[in-house]
């Protein structure tokens, strides 16, 4: 994709709060999401007579948290949630690039960036916390940039320019306006863990108590968990549009 993505971006109008914005996106792909809600709600259905919440939650409190998740139909909508951002990503990315699509080219970058920002946040975080956070918010664009430079073809070049390319430019963007990118990243983090918990705790509550409620609870789990993705990524692309704008050298 060529480097004129901010020209594009300027003639898109995001008016509209994040949560409305969210909504948009989700009916985008509406009927995908729908298909992966009736899945969650099919292996809930297969599973319920079998799973037992409250045996499950008396092994995460003994010590075993991951008892929690590993059983049907919490498994599936876990697994079933990251194959939804596959789809929620990338219509987020077209409020700054219209002809945005993603192919298995992008999706590698897109692994390499998160894998190599991860890798340096950890690293920060283990020396000490405050390098952490510092990396966190100064790389907090490396992934939307990365994206929006990837070549359509696979070449090592173009895989060393998109990412070298994304995480200097995130670095250029965000060492200015740091506490606020701050803030966007903190509230991206409680926008990704806060509903998403909220329903899963509901889920377990009611599975304690109807164990049959799961067939119910189960996509909408899901569903909450992708509006909420959507509403997540929505800030996320408005605050690189800002940063793209207020950057004087020429970045996607």
């Amino acid at each position: 994709m060529a480097v004129s993505s901010l020209g594009a971006a300027r003639s898109i109008s995001l008016s509209d709060s994040p949560l409305v914005e969210g909504f948009r996106l989700m009916r985008e792909r509406l009927s995908i999401y729908l298909i992966l809600a009736g899945v969650c709600a099919a292996s809930a259905f297969v599973a319920f007579p079998r799973v037992d919440i409250y045996r499950a939650l008396n092994e995460a409190a003994s010590g075993r948290p991951l008892s929690l998740f590993t059983q049907p139909p919490v498994s599936v909508v876990l697994v079933l949630s990251i194959a939804a951002v596959l789809f929620v990503l990338p219509s987020a990315l077209r409020l700054i690039e219209p002809s945005f699509r993603m192919t298995i080219v992008r999706f590698g970058i897109a692994i390499a960036t998160l894998a190599l920002v991860g890798g340096m946040v950890d690293l920060g975080t283990g020396l000490a916390v405050i390098p952490g956070v510092a990396a966190a918010v100064l790389l907090s664009q490396a992934l939307v940039g990365a994206l929006l430079r990837a070549p359509d073809r696979a070449s090592v070049g173009g895989l060393r320019s998109a990412v070298g390319g994304a995480l200097r430019g995130s670095y250029e963007m965000t060492r200015g306006h740091f506490a606020t990118t701050l803030g966007i990243v903190a509230a991206s983090l409680v926008i990704f863990v806060l509903p998403g918990s909220c329903a899963l705790l509901v889920l377990w509550i009611l599975g304690v108590k109807i164990p049959a409620s799961l067939v119910l609870t189960s996509p909408l789990l899901l569903l909450t968990f992708v509006y909420f993705e959507c509403v997540r990524y929505s800030l996320i692309v408005r605050w690189y549009r800002r940063l793209a704008e207020d950057t004087p050298q020429p970045l996607p």
